[in-house]
């Protein structure tokens, strides 16, 4: 001890001897090092003391230099990877600095020695304290340290004499890491003498690559010397067999979890293992839960979803935990495992594993004081966060008896159950991580659930355990995560490992193993990353020009640029200096300047910034990428440090979400109050269900050394387990597996040896093929290597079977394998031959596949930004995700087009080499080909266990959140048909879209003439020169703003945006005058940045001097014959391959459309040029979709001399149509969505009530007192609410005809159908609610007439209620005979019943079955029903084995299958009649009479939709969206039809049963089977048109939220591409029509005006009223008050009409109880039963069936009032036989309600009445009587 403290000074040392016994091994041997100055890499376990190690002599140096009065500056530097670890440092620093300082004699308190912190979280006034008043220690980021070199506080560094670099292994491997090696040069640069730099680490498998990243090309003394780690790891599995769960998916995998037990049979609480040794096994833990049985296993538990949470929520069942006296230690189980196999399994309810790991977790923390819990991505952190806060929740509320609802509803005494856990991740703010550490710290919180964000040495203090769920992505990153817990020297780290499924228990079992070995993955660091030397390069001249030589020195001392060759480093040069290889990259901005004059000190010139480049290298640099990440923030935070920040959401999870809702976020609830383009604002909602947010792009995969250890792994203990099994449990037992685990994980081998003959190993890989249920192949390549040696493989896979097979194939890498799916086309069946490459050849395959891919795009997006070529364009604000992958994706289409181009290098190099292992793939091709490694093929009858694992991978891959597992099949739906899309909406001449507004403008910013758009200074000539090509002074003079460029001090910029000069805001004045045009223009030519030349002569004045920058020397020399005067370097007049092609790209990309004789004479300034000479270029431009060509100016800017074919820049056209469309949709006005409540019935033609409500004024009796009256409401009459002033007459005189003919009212009829179809109703709704509410006069024969004529049918959409099939109501759909190839879709029935009834289906396919005997029985044609027993007492008999006799089955049984298949909608009558003799004699969701039914014979009519979209093939769709499209007059119909169409001439009179016998009236008519009613499908593309064009004309405008109540397949993302298109042609608008429902709605033109037109009509109150007060102000005649006259409609709540619970939400329900406050048990749905009364557009009452209580959504006694008329209405009319009223919403309807003083004495509304006793009084004025409970009407007979 004496030795190794001996160099210190005596405070030093005294204070390390009072703190610690004495130095571990690390610390002595660092000391050693470090004492010699030497660069030292630090290699030691957590907890060994390695951080005060490096720190320590660097403060013993601090000390001596305070001491001696010679400190001054920053002489420590500490680079964290994480911004917490170095909050974390910075509060360990503390203890030896309070330290020293005291026994120094230093009698302040204050430690001597500062310390500062500075990182992204900084504000601004702390970093200029930092800057002012530099502290001793600084502790940084990478990222700040490249900020701090780029801006004058680089001077603060200049003492810096230590760099300690913590986590180094975390930083190595990557870009930021690379990026950290140039910047540690950039700060060697600014030092008399290098730093000593000492890294540290605990995971360190190569230190050897290491401590070269660490050291450059200087020498690194690596210290390694072994340290004592105890460590104790368990695996457990919480139920005896992992396969089992739920039964079994498709692919023959589920899980199972043992039964739950009573509370009498749990003795004690729950908890991990006993700490007794480390090869003890865990036990088992039980969960002490009543839990109910849950759906089957489904993909969603693979992925990190918890099925079974949803269930238990709804159903309120509490999980109570029964905690008995406890005697048993710490940490230590209490039920043996022999107590939880007792049950017998077919007693045991089936559900996932996720319960059960969830329990044993909770009991894990509860039996512990301080526990992190590690998962692998974020959204899993949520979740589980979200169910272990539940699961303790209900064990607390049952330990007191209290129920879960009244204690979310706030009814209960108890206090706020705090959370048991917290969420802690990089989404999560740094003030709310914070908080969550030091509320572990403090004891308060007993659970951190964490990612990756914790993994790092960041000290959480005492922790004593970790649980990681499901395998960690490396063995280092497990032994960091451990490491957590016992983070202090000395400490035992306790962990215990949660798979979540059996492939996932195999690779948390090699993890652990590689634990206990200390076998880690080696670190690969990045090899010449340029999209990184882009950044640091501009960030490194942007203060003052350098060397080019000297900056090349600089980067080759670092490690990743050790190798960088002279050429790479010139093209980034020529890249960041604008010369680029083609004129199509002038989009992009030159970011530095390249004089390339040699000089003594610079022999190839020197570089220096552009001005703007600091500013742009500060805001933009970094090498994080934005993934998308959406910042939240408090609404209400400190003004002057600014909001307060949340965390982050990913952008899709915003893009669908609203204003309004509640998510979660590191375990607590916010409430989204606004959503911005770049944040999203919350406040908090504590309490309150919310949604769990969702991030892509989570996934890690398994790097290839660790899938070598697997593979190993697995052979070595697959063959022991296949020869000596006790010896395999042993081996695992060792490694910390408890029972389960062990037997699972051998069952999983042992069942994957039987089912293939062999496992996948390191030296064995395993093809294997089956037949899915379509009979396709599935092949799945069994491979242990990782996710980087198959994704590229992949790649190659795909490649090949397009090339043999021409189908692209869907090929999915993952970490154990590979799986794709090949439809039979071949007798021959796939083997391993498509897996096997030639390894010379390997290479070039996946370099050319990868340049396609998405992966390729996204990482290109990166690497654009990251190399500063896409900066922000407003510094301030985040620019969206998906602008940049537009910007990105526009600078790869053009990049493609040349290979060297430095950032496409970079992509191809990142994804080989550091997301891809294609080094590690050729290897292993290798190894195959020289027979070191094999491939056995197999055949199976299904899928083997670890083909079962990688196909739910394969399903997940076409899942979207929230999407159905029938994904995959359910894609074939979005795959559109872009150009026969494009063919059917037709091209409409763009010359009537285009805004001549916007062509100006973007005349004026394209040719930077307008005055917002000019520039200023040397600079600003520069970038006109550039983007516009050559200029002459007065040319130039038009473009510059007459003043001068503002002063800028040196370091100061004002340019980060695209647009340099742009982004001021204040009026310009006039342009700049020819003399100062021509000065600057000047000053680039004397600069060599330009050169001169005189333009061509003409005859009537002196030709013109035209200026031009020196990287057009070449073009204009090759392309139109100008040679430059001056001398120019030889690099800039290589010849250009097309040069005329990229002057004339050029003008067109800075023109709007002009044609060939303007762009000819635009040139023959220069020189000559013809209409001839440019003519075929532009036609070479059109055939590489650069250009387009037709007719584009409107009439009021073309000009005489513009005479032909009009062309236009490809981008430029995109523009001006986007921005045209803008400029349409500003011209929008939103209206509420209570006007679109009154529109969408009207649109439906659904009639409505006129309500008037008035009270007359009070008289005087004869005895002379005044007689007091209430308000009554008065139906004045019934129709349909004109949408425009000039309909309302011909409404109100079409219907006040009352008896209109009969083909007026089938057309009525046939018109409401064809806007129902396709819907599901309830059938007891149809014709009672749904069809008179739009038809005047409906009478059921209509309907039956058009069944029976075969123009209509219905289908059948699932039973309601629990009665027999022939007895009960149900779901239907009504269909138009020709369009229900869009109404029902391909292959129905067999889709609909195979995925929502199998049990119907699987009886239909099997002969002898009843229900198969009546589907056969109608295949070739309708039968009555007695015929139908006839043919099916044939078939069955037919079907039955010889000898054996059959049993035919009697009426009723028939009638009940029959039935059975109508409501499962497979067959079908050509008669409502039958639906409506079931619904009259049983209970259904509305009551229905029965009406007899008169058939005859009407004319035909076509549905058309289909045809109108063939029809419109060329000729375009203009009226296809219009209010009006289908009149009966469009319609084509085939002349011929199948099903009931063709049995015309066989009719009800044709005599095929001339006496019948008598069947029930429910049998009556004739089925048939659906699918013989279908006409021929269409194709995909026709068909989709078609449907968006119902669904428009159904809904007028169309969102998101109107597809919930539809069964579309493609979805809104089919819907969107369609509208879109259809939107670039005119024949739809888009924008923001409805307030709150977002911007993605689509509407015809004609239908905008309708919906403002009804705006304007509607009178809508402002604000809200007081509680019982009225918004409406009464009118005094000379009679009566008059409140108003209100629109009314009464809708059946699952009416297409009614907008509520669909497109918008429902409105929230006041409590009666406590004058608005205070929840409402009830809610309101789209349920069968309920209806909804509108008034005004707004829901005032709802309703379901018996109306026992009743929902009131305002407190307005006037709208209750005028509501009331509807109810009764709803009994007049057959709605509904009896309504009896006893509450209202939760209260006595007759009970006794006043309001109170206060409330009486703050309204201002003269109207001011308890709620409930206005309705009671207006029911009763509406016939209503009270009842010993409430009020009642009954329907008269």
């Amino acid at each position: 001890m004496t030795d190794a403290l001996s160099h210190f000074s005596a405070p030093v040392r005294d204070w390390f001897r009072t703190t610690f016994n004495a130095p571990t091994a690390a610390q002595e041997g660092a000391w050693e090092s470090i004492r010699n100055g030497n660069n030292t890499l630090i290699i030691a376990p957590t907890g060994s003391g390695k951080t005060l190690a490096a720190f320590l002599w660097a403060l013993d140096a601090l000390h001596r230099e305070h001491e001696t009065g010679t400190a001054g500056g920053t002489r420590i530097l500490y680079i964290s990877p994480l911004k917490a670890l170095g909050a974390d440092v910075e509060r360990n620093l503390r203890a030896p600095l309070t330290g020293i300082t005291r026994l120094s004699g230093n009698d302040a308190g204050e430690p001597s020695i500062s310390v500062g912190v500075r990182s992204g979280d900084t504000p601004a006034r702390e970093r200029r304290q930092l800057i002012s008043n530099p502290p001793d220690i600084l502790i940084t980021t990478p990222e700040s340290l490249y900020l701090m070199l780029t801006s004058a506080a680089r001077n603060t560094l200049a003492g810096v004499t230590t760099v300690i670099v913590d986590e180094i292994h975390n930083l190595a491997a990557t870009k930021r890491g690379a990026h950290l090696a140039i910047s540690l040069e950039r700060l060697d640069a600014l030092l008399a003498n290098p730093a000593q730099r000492i890294g540290l680490s605990a995971t360190v498998e190569n230190p050897e690559a290491v401590a070269r990243f660490l050291g450059g090309i200087q020498p690194v003394t690596i210290m390694s010397r072994p340290v004592a780690k105890e460590w104790d790891l368990r695996l457990s599995v919480p139920v005896p067999n992992m396969a089992a769960l739920g039964g079994a998916n498709d692919y023959g995998q589920g899980l199972y979890a043992p039964s739950e037990y009573a509370p009498s049979e749990v003795p004690g609480g729950a908890g991990s293992t006993s700490t007794g040794s480390q090869q003890g096994v865990a036990q088992p833990a039980p969960s002490a839960a009543d839990t109910p049985a849950s759906a089957p296993y489904t993909l969603e538990d693979a992925i990190g979803v918890f099925p079974g949470q949803e269930i238990a929520k709804e159903t309120g069942q509490a999980n109570p935990t029964q905690q008995g006296d406890n005697t048993a230690p710490k940490n230590t189980l209490t039920i043996p495992e022999e107590s939880l196999r007792e049950t017998p399994d077919s007693e045991r309810p089936e559900t996932s594993i996720w319960p059960r790991v969830q329990e044993r977790i909770v009991d894990h923390i509860e039996n512990n004081r301080s526990t992190i819990v590690f998962v692998n991505s974020r959204g899993l952190a949520e979740k589980l966060t979200a169910a272990l806060n539940d699961i303790h929740l209900r064990r607390v509320l049952a330990k007191q008896g209290i129920d879960p609802e009244d204690y979310a509803a706030g009814i209960c005494d108890i206090a706020e159950v705090p959370p048991l856990a917290r969420a802690h991740h990089g989404s999560v703010s740094k003030e709310q991580r914070t908080l969550i550490e030091e509320a572990l710290k403090g004891g308060t919180l007993r659970c951190v659930v964490a990612t990756s964000s914790l993994e790092l040495g960041i000290d959480m203090g005492h922790v004593d355990l970790v649980i990681q769920v499901a395998a960690p992505p490396s063995v280092a990153s497990a032994l960091q995560r451990v490491g957590r817990a016992g983070h202090r020297v000395g400490e035992i780290s306790r962990g215990f490992f949660y798979p979540k499924h059996r492939g996932d228990l195999l690779g948390a079992t090699v993890t652990l193993a590689g634990m206990r070995s200390g076998t880690l993955e080696p670190l690969a660091i990045p090899t010449n990353p340029l999209d990184v030397l882009a950044q640091q390069t501009i960030a490194a001249c942007a203060l003052g020009p350098i060397s080019v030589d000297s900056w090349y020195e600089a980067l080759r001392r670092s490690a990743p640029y050790a190798e960088l060759p002279r050429a790479l480093f010139d093209s980034v040069l020529e890249m960041l200096a604008g010369r680029y290889p083609s004129d199509e990259f002038a989009e992009l901005r030159p970011r530095i300047i390249w004089d390339r004059t040699p000089t003594e000190e610079a022999p190839s010139g020197s570089i220096e910034g552009r001005p703007g480049a600091q500013r742009l290298a500060v805001t933009s640099g970094g090498t994080i990428p934005d993934r998308g990440l959406f910042p939240v923030y408090l609404v209400s935070g400190d003004e002057e440090r600014g909001p307060k920040r949340v965390g982050e959401l990913d952008e899709e999870m915003v893009y669908e979400s609203r204003a309004g809702e509640v998510i979660t976020l590191g375990a607590s609830s916010w409430r989204i109050e606004e959503i911005t383009h770049d944040a999203v604002r919350v406040s908090p909602a504590p309490g309150q269900p919310a949604r769990l947010p969702f991030w892509h792009g989570d996934r890690m995969g398994r790097p290839y050394a660790l899938g070598v250890q697997t593979g190993a792994f697995t052979r070595a203990l697959s063959s022991l387990d296949a020869t000596d099994s006790a010896a395999a449990r042993q081996q695992l037992e060792q490694l910390g597996l408890d029972t389960w685990a062990v037997d699972n994980l051998l069952a999983y081998l042992r069942e994957q040896r039987e089912s293939t003959g062999a496992v996948p190993s390191d030296t064995r890989m395993i093809v294997e093929r089956h037949r899915d249920e379509l009979g396709d192949w599935r092949v799945v390549l069994h491979s242990p290597l990782g996710y980087g040696v198959h994704a590229p493989w992949a790649l190659a896979v795909r490649a090949r079977i397009e090339e043999r097979y021409g189908v692209d194939a869907s090929v999915m890498a993952s970490d154990d394998g590979l799986i794709l799916r090949l439809p039979a086309m071949e007798d021959v069946p796939p083997g391993a031959d498509l897996f096997l490459f030639d390894p010379d050849e390997l290479e070039a395959i996946v370099t050319e596949r990868v340049g396609d891919s998405a992966l390729f795009a996204s990482r290109f997006r990166e690497n654009a930004a990251r190399a500063l070529l896409l900066p922000r364009r407003d510094p301030g604000k985040r620019t969206p995700l998906w602008q940049q992958r537009q910007r990105a994706a526009q600078l790869l289409d053009v990049a493609r087009k040349y290979p060297d181009f430095p950032v496409l290098l970079e992509t191809a190099r990142e994804c080989l080499q550091d997301v891809y292992d294609v080094p590690a793939l050729v290897q292993v091709h290798r190894s195959l080909q020289s027979r070191a490694v094999s491939m056995l093929e197999v055949e199976t009858n299904e899928p083997s266990p670890f083909a079962r694992t990688l196909l739910f991978e394969y399903v997940a891959e076409h899942l979207y959140n929230g999407d159905a597992p029938a994904a995959e099949r359910r894609a074939a739906a979005l795959s559109l048909d872009p150009a026969l899309l494009a063919e059917l909406l037709g091209s409409s001449g763009l010359r009537d879209l285009l805004d001549p507004a916007v062509l100006v403008q973007t005349q004026q910013r394209l040719q930077r003439t307008g005055e917002r758009y000019r520039a200023c200074g040397v600079e600003g000539v520069a970038d006109l020169l550039r983007q516009l090509g050559p200029l002459s002074a007065r040319e130039l003079s038009l473009r510059l703003r007459s003043d001068n460029p503002r002063a800028e001090a040196p370091g100061t910029e004002h340019e980060d945006s695209e647009n340099y000069g742009e982004e001021y805001d204040e009026e310009y004045g006039a342009h700049a005058s020819v003399e100062q045009a021509r000065e600057l223009a000047e000053q680039l030519v004397r600069s060599r940045r330009a050169f001169s030349f005189a333009g061509a002569s003409d005859d009537s004045a002196e030709p013109q001097l035209y200026y031009a920058v020196v990287e057009d020397a070449a073009r204009l020399r090759d392309g139109l014959g100008i040679m430059p005067a001056a001398a120019l370097p030889t690099a800039l007049l290589e010849p250009v391959a097309e040069p005329l092609e990229d002057l004339v790209s050029r003008y067109a990309r800075t023109h709007i459309p002009f044609t060939a004789q303007q762009a000819a004479e635009h040139f023959s300034r220069l020189t000559p040029v013809g209409v001839g000479v440019l003519t075929p270029v532009l036609q070479r431009l059109q055939q590489q979709r650069r250009l387009s060509s037709g007719e584009f100016l409107p009439e009021v800017l073309r000009t005489p001399s513009a005479v032909g074919v009009e062309w236009v820049d490809a981008q430029v056209l995109r523009t001006i149509r986007a921005r045209s469309l803008a400029a349409l949709r500003e011209e929008i006005e939103p209206v509420s969505a209570q006007v679109y409540g009154v529109f969408l019935p009207s649109w439906q033609n659904v009639r409505s009530l006129s309500v008037r409500v008035a009270q007359t004024l009070p008289e005087a009796s004869a005895y002379g007192a005044f007689m007091p009256s209430r308000r009554a409401a008065t139906v004045v009459g019934e129709k349909v609410v004109p949408l425009s002033p000039a309909a309302e007459n011909s409404a109100d005189n079409g219907l006040d005809s009352a008896a209109q003919n009969s083909a007026t009212a089938i057309e009525d009829l046939l018109t409401a159908i064809d806007q129902l179809a396709g819907v599901r109703v309830p059938a007891s709704a149809l014709e009672t609610l749904i069809l008179p509410a739009r038809v005047p006069g409906y009478q059921p024969h209509m309907l039956d007439e058009l069944m029976a004529s075969g123009r209509v049918f219905f289908t059948g959409a699932g039973q309601l209620g629990g009665g027999s099939a022939q007895k009960s109501d149900g779901w239907i759909r009504l269909h138009l005979s020709e369009s229900s190839s869009l109404t029902l879709g391909e292959d129905y029935p067999e889709q609909l019943l195979h995925a929502e009834n199998p049990e119907l289906w699987e009886a239909l396919q099997t002969p002898g079955t009843l229900e198969h005997a009546i589907y056969e029985a109608l295949a070739h044609g309708g039968l009555f029903v007695p015929a139908l027993r006839e043919r099916v007492a044939q078939l069955m008999s037919a079907a039955a084995p010889a000898g054996q006799v059959v049993t035919f089955p009697d009426a009723a049984e028939v009638s009940a299958a029959l039935w059975r298949l109508v409501w499962s909608g497979a067959v079908t009558n050509d008669s409502f009649a039958p639906v409506r003799a079931m619904l009259a004699g049983v209970r259904s969701a509305h009551p229905t009479p029965a009406l007899a039914a008169r058939l005859t014979r009407v004319g035909r009519r076509g549905a058309g939709r289909i045809a109108a979209a063939r029809a419109s093939m060329g000729n375009g769709m203009a009226g296809s969206f219009g209010a009006d499209s289908y009149g009966s007059s469009g319609y084509s119909a085939p002349a011929t039809g199948r099903g009931l169409r063709s049995l015309r001439g066989n009719s009800l009179r044709g005599g095929l049963h001339t006496a019948a016998p008598a069947v029930a009236p429910q049998d009556s008519g004739r089925f048939s089977r659906v699918d013989t009613l279908l006409q021929e499908p269409v194709e995909a593309t026709v068909a989709a048109l078609a449907r968006a064009d119902l669904l428009l004309d159904r809904y007028g405008v169309l969102t998101r939220g109107c597809l919930q109540v539809e069964d579309s397949a493609g979805g809104f993302s089919q819907l969107y591409r369609i509208y879109s298109a259809a939107e670039d042609r005119a024949l739809v608008r888009r924008g923001y029509f409805i307030e709150g429902l977002g911007a993605a709605q689509f509407a015809a033109p004609a239908t905008v005006d309708l919906l403002r037109s009804t705006a304007d009509n509607l009178s809508i109150p402002a604000g809200p009223q007081a509680f019982g007060a009225s918004a409406y102000t009464p009118q005094r005649t000379d009679t009566e008050q008059v409140y108003g006259t209100f629109t009314v409609t009464l809708l059946a709540a699952t009416d297409p009409a009614n907008p509520y619970g669909a497109a918008l939400s429902w409105p929230p329900i006041p409590s009666f109880a406590h004058e608005g406050e205070g929840p409402v048990k009830h809610r309101p749905a789209r349920k069968a039963g309920a209806c909804v009364v509108l008034v005004n557009g707004a829901p005032v009452l709802y309703v379901e069936r018996g109306a026992k209580t009743l929902l009131a959504f305002t407190t307005d006694p006037v709208l209750l009032e005028a509501a009331a008329p509807a109810l009764a209405r709803l009994v007049s009319a057959g709605g509904a036989e009896k309504i009896s009223v006893e509450k209202v919403n939760d209260v006595e309807l007759l009970g006794t309600h006043t309001l109170n003083a206060s409330t009486l004495g703050t309204s201002g509304s003269e109207i001011v009445e308890h709620p409930v006793e206005a309705l009671r009084a207006a029911l009763q004025a509406q016939g209503f009587y009270a009842t010993v409970r409430g009020l009642s009407l009954r329907r008269s007979i």
